[in-house]
């Protein structure tokens, strides 16, 4: 049995072993006992998680990645020294109780052993309970167009789905030292740098990134063997110091970080397209010798006076040698049309009220070229049905991003690529491009 499996063993025996004791000694009420139970098991829990997050893996060796991560990492602090003294705590506490009086509430037990199990943690390890400023690179992904795409399946299928693209994906940020701070829907965030802080962490992070959409390819290839869709990530990174900390009450708590950089990589994420990896200016001044970049992008963002620029991740060099995989569905095949069509532009998740016109010169299944009469910018979104005439039907809402606008007389041509369509309408589209290819057609952008 390994030490720390022994550790949570021990634990749990001990904390049976005074709660019966307890019992005895005290004769309490029902009410008690069941006080002294939960207290038991809190402290039980409560070393648990306290393991959990103090527990960090070993760093990444310069020269290579390690292939698995079944290995017990590494430990700080003496976990023998912190039982005692928790175990000392939870004695003491239950001592305290008066004889005569109505046992303590839960939320009175659960505030009272934060402070006390905090403050035996915070001396024991050296490690700050409290909040603390700490520069971290956050690492945000999302699946483009979930929602969209999942419409038409079970939500066991969905769950089922997103949960082995969880294990997937955390594996590789555990990997390279990371740390899961939260899943929000198809989101993650993940963070390096806290809560503890390892060697060459903004590497680990932009490394790790990759491996993410590399491995895109095996779980896009489990999906379809299970009748499933396929799925396009975007990643956001940022580099920057944040507070982190404990965030809640006594009642529920969770680490996590928060300020501005957290926000910057969010609206980061938000610009990236299918397949591709954004990162800040900052991020990119730390590790700019050892990647490969796109020329950036400048984007408004919301809190900023200035446009700020992004840099879209191509590969690493040496010692990691990867290279961020392209994505055949923004190199689809497009062809000549002359579609009119509605849209409206995104910002965020908010739609604008106003209601633009515009025609279709060539489409793909992958996204389209259009001019319109309306003043648009670049890297914002927009959402349009459209009509297929040629084939009897009407699409459902569908998403794109505006990559490049460009004036011409009074028009304005935009090239967008599509963020969020319904399977059925990409097959609509395919089927389109199938009846019009032989008479014409131009390679996709």
């Amino acid at each position: 049995m390994k030490s720390e499996t022994k550790l949570l063993v021990g634990l749990a025996m001990t904390s049976l072993i005074t709660l019966v004791a307890a019992i005895c000694i005290l004769r309490p009420t029902v009410l008690r006992a069941a006080a002294l139970t939960s207290l038991s098991v809190l402290a039980f829990l409560a070393v648990r998680r306290f393991l959990a997050d103090t527990i960090v893996s070993r760093p990444v060796p310069p020269s290579s990645v390690p292939s698995t991560s079944q290995e017990w990492p590494q430990r700080t602090g003496d976990p023998d020294k912190l039982v005692d003294r928790l175990v000392s705590s939870i004695e003491d506490f239950i001592r305290n109780i008066p004889e005569n009086r109505e046992p303590p509430g839960d939320a009175t037990v659960r505030q009272e052993l934060h402070q006390r199990l905090g403050y035996v943690v915070q001396q024991t390890t050296g490690l700050p309970v409290g909040s603390q400023a700490l520069e971290v690179t956050v690492v945000l992904s999302d699946l483009r167009g979930f929602s969209v795409t999942t419409e038409g399946y079970s939500p066991r299928e969905v769950v089922d789905m997103l949960n082995r693209y969880f294990d997937r994906m955390c594996e590789i940020i555990y990997r390279y030292g990371g740390t899961v701070d939260k899943f929000m829907g198809d989101c993650i965030m993940a963070l390096f740098g806290a809560p503890v802080s390892r060697p060459s962490y903004i590497e680990h992070a932009v490394c790790c990134a990759v491996e993410m959409q590399i491995a895109m390819d095996a779980f896009n290839k489990e999906n379809e063997e299970l009748g499933m869709p396929t799925f396009y990530m975007g990643i956001g990174i940022n580099t920057g110091e944040v507070i982190a900390g404990k965030i809640g009450s006594n009642l529920h708590s969770e680490y996590t970080v928060i300020g501005n950089e957290v926000n910057l990589a969010s609206r980061i994420e938000a610009y990236t397209l299918r397949g591709q990896i954004l990162i800040s200016e900052r991020t990119f001044s730390r590790i700019k010798d050892l990647v490969r970049v796109e020329n950036p992008i400048h984007v408004s963002v919301k809190g900023k006076h200035e446009p700020t620029p992004l840099y879209e991740l191509l590969s690493i060099g040496e010692p990691y040698n990867l290279q961020v995989p392209e994505r055949e569905a923004r190199r689809s095949l497009r062809v000549e049309v002359n579609i009119p069509f509605e849209f409206q532009i995104c910002e965020g998740k908010v739609i604008r009220s106003e209601t633009y016109e515009g025609r279709i010169l060539n489409i793909s299944s992958g996204g389209m070229f259009a001019c319109t009469l309306a003043e648009v910018e670049p890297y914002f979104n927009m959402t349009f049905r459209l009509e297929f005439n040629i084939l009897g039907v009407k699409s459902s809402d569908i998403y794109g991003k505006i990559l490049r606008v460009k004036k011409s007389a009074e028009l304005y041509e935009m090239n967008i690529e599509f963020t969020a369509i319904n399977p059925q309408d990409r097959n609509a589209i395919k089927e389109l491009v199938n009846q019009i290819v032989p008479s014409s057609y131009t390679p996709g952008a």
